[in-house]
């Protein structure tokens, strides 16, 4: 199995960056093959809409840039992941803007694979695999649940919008802020590792409604 971590932040320190570091701590922990996209590294130009907002994205799901600003390399690499994990810091309310890039052109390529109606149909890189989101927030710790819903909209539209069964779909969403950093890179450690060990046939996911049922006995 492949993890990608998908890293929004440009920073080397800090709040949001401590989970970059948390996620590959764990995944190096688990003998997991893992890779960081740091995108503030990257060069990706930002969505021009060219031929009216569907040009060959829509045609042929990949950017008439790619391989010029390295898009094309990373659209790849999404592909042969099995678990994503977002993690983004918060600035106004929303995803940053590296990771707003990089989101916008992912989606135009990948989420009209759904319409294409060539044979075999091409599939979308999220369909049938795990997401774990990660929004960090400084200031005064807002701002989270709106970014969190910039990354669960893109990742439904891209195909990744199985109920989170199994090592299927959105797997967590994870809210950061200055007060609950320690225990929520836990948390973020505790989900990689429960989804490892689902994706591995090590662990089943609980039943829901198993706990619901009982008390209704």
């Amino acid at each position: 199995m492949k993890l990608l971590i998908i890293n929004g932040t440009p920073k080397l320190d800090g709040v949001c960056y401590s989970f970059v570091e948390a996620a590959e701590e764990i995944a190096a922990e688990l003998s997991v093959d893992f890779e960081t996209i740091r995108l503030s590294s990257e060069r990706l130009m930002k969505c021009i809409m060219c031929d009216g907002g569907w040009g060959i994205c829509y045609k042929e799901h990949r950017c008439i840039f790619g391989e010029k600003d390295g898009f094309t390399a990373l659209q790849k690499k999404m592909a042969e992941a099995d678990l994503y994990v977002y993690i983004t810091p918060v600035y106004w309310g929303e995803i940053s803007e590296e990771m707003k890039i990089f989101i916008d052109k992912l989606r135009r390529c990948e989420a009209t694979k759904q319409w294409d109606r060539n044979e075999p149909k091409p599939v979308s890189s999220h369909k049938g695999k795990g997401s774990i989101l990660v929004a960090s927030a400084g200031g005064g710790g807002g701002g989270t649940l709106s970014a969190l819903e910039q990354l669960e909209r893109a990742v439904v539209q891209m195909g990744g919008d199985e109920w989170p069964r199994e090592q299927d779909g959105i797997f967590d969403y994870i809210a950061v802020n200055r007060w609950n950093q320690s225990y929520k890179r836990d948390t973020l450690k505790s989900a990689i590792s429960d989804w490892v060990a689902i994706y591995r046939g090590e662990k089943t996911a609980p039943d829901m409604n198993k706990g619901v049922n009982e008390r209704r006995e």
